[in-house]
């Protein structure tokens, strides 16, 4: 199996696992789903540090824009935690 194929296979093994987990625990908060699904696509894309240089580039853009998805959503949940929401 090539190593784009594995790299997908586990992406989507993990996506699909966390999110019945999430959804078996009663979880309703989009924001907590966002950002278990970017830990675990930044965990995922760090394991495969072997990949081609230009595949290497595409994805460390969008783990860069996922990560500031991230801080977005921390962002708002402090300022909700702040204001008293």
């Amino acid at each position: 199996m090539r190593i784009y194929n594995r790299y997908v296979l586990y992406l989507a093994i993990a996506t699909g696992v966390l999110n019945a987990a999430l959804a078996f625990a009663g979880q309703e908060d989009l924001g907590v789903y966002f950002a278990i699904n970017v830990i675990a696509y930044l965990v995922i894309t760090l394991l495969y540090v072997y990949l081609n240089p230009r595949a290497r580039r595409a994805l460390d853009t969008i783990g860069y824009m996922l990560f500031s998805g991230f801080l977005v959503v921390v962002a708002i949940k402090v300022v909700g935690i702040l204001s008293g929401k």
